[in-house]
């Protein structure tokens, strides 16, 4: 009997964040902000007694905040005009606290895991699995799931244009995260977390890169992994071998060559008919090039381009060499990883990486 009541009374702890309401929520939610590492925070309930709305202060400033309690598969609330929504649960999975942080969600758990965003503008990212948070009795339960060993990246899609645009650009290390947020396109949580892993493996200190290679092999490991899907949903061919000329010729237009072809615009030893553009949208690159699903030796690939612009290329009309690069190597075979090795040899950026 007495196990059944420490077991009971560790699961009314467990669930009390999804159930409080009132002042006592309020105090669990600074808890919990502050727990994660926020500092002059302050909450208040709208409704002491009762409700979910509450005023949260950090510094100068007060923001009207929603807090709606969550189970496993966490949904993002529709807004509401002048309330920012918080989304609580007693545990979200790595994959779900990372995937809500992307999306720019404000979140808050017991495990550890927080992302504030106020005033459109990221203040607190908090992932954490290590540890559990204090006022919770352990309870028995199946071994806890590997984590990432320190020093080891663990690249997601999101994180992996983050590492594509320091490696394009390393200034960027240097600079507001929107700035890098802007250049890869993705959210700035992403980047706090990205930012964050490269710091604990020892490949960013005090807004600088550091053993660049190692990001680089890192980053081209992770690129070989990813299923890249064409713009198109077919196969499509150009009517003959002028289409990187022409693209060439027409840096306006917006798309950029990659792959192959581009190893071979940069080296007059490699010959290539098939090659990759990468375009904001298919229609560009079509009239463009005259692509047609008609087949002849000339493939051609219409990728979705996943930067923004100021990103440094070797050339007007590529794109930047360390996406040269990983496309290369992504082809596989032993002629491709001999382009790859002599493009890294000779290509003044990639040199500099290491």
């Amino acid at each position: 009997m007495a196990v059944q009541n420490e077991t009971l009374f560790s699961y009314i702890e467990h669930v009390g964040i999804l159930n409080d309401q009132g002042e006592l929520l309020a105090q669990r939610v600074q808890q919990g902000l502050v727990r994660a590492g926020m500092k002059d925070v302050t909450t208040l309930s709208v409704q002491p007694d009762t409700g979910r709305r509450l005023i949260v202060r950090h510094g100068p400033s007060l923001h009207r905040v929603h807090v709606h309690p969550v189970q496993r598969s966490p949904r993002t609330p529709s807004v509401e005009p002048g309330w920012l929504p918080l989304l609580v649960s007693s545990e979200f999975t790595d994959a779900s606290a990372q995937g809500l942080a992307d999306s720019g969600v404000s979140f808050l758990d017991e495990r550890g895991n927080a992302h504030l965003s106020l005033d459109g503008r990221t203040v607190l990212f908090a992932p954490s699995g290590k540890t559990r948070p204090t006022g919770l009795r352990a309870t028995p339960g199946p071994p806890a799931p590997a984590t990432r060993a320190a020093g080891v990246l663990a690249l997601n899609r999101a994180s992996h244009r983050v590492a594509f645009a320091l490696l394009a650009n390393p200034e960027l290390a240097g600079s507001p995260v929107r700035a890098l947020a802007a250049s890869a396109r993705v959210s700035v949580g992403t980047v706090h977390n990205t930012l964050a892993q490269l710091t604990e493996a020892g490949l960013l200190l005090d807004g600088q890169l550091h053993h660049a290679g190692r990001l680089l092999d890192a980053w081209a490991e992770a690129y070989c992994r990813l299923a890249i899907r064409p713009l198109a949903p077919r196969t499509l061919y150009a009517p003959d071998a002028q289409w990187s000329d022409i693209l060439l010729a027409q840096p306006e237009s917006g798309v950029l060559m990659g792959g192959i072809a581009a190893a071979a615009a940069l080296d007059s030893h490699v010959r290539a008919t098939d090659g990759i553009v990468y375009a904001t949208a298919l229609g560009p690159a079509v009239t463009l090039l005259r692509l047609k699903t008609d087949p002849t030796p000339f493939r051609v690939d219409v990728r979705e381009r996943f930067w923004e612009d100021l990103l440094p290329t070797p050339q007007t009309g590529l794109v930047p060499s360390v996406l040269i690069y990983g496309d290369v190597l992504r082809d596989g075979d032993a002629r491709s990883r001999d382009i790859a090795a002599n493009l890294r040899r000779n290509d003044a950026h990639l040199r500099a990486l290491g």
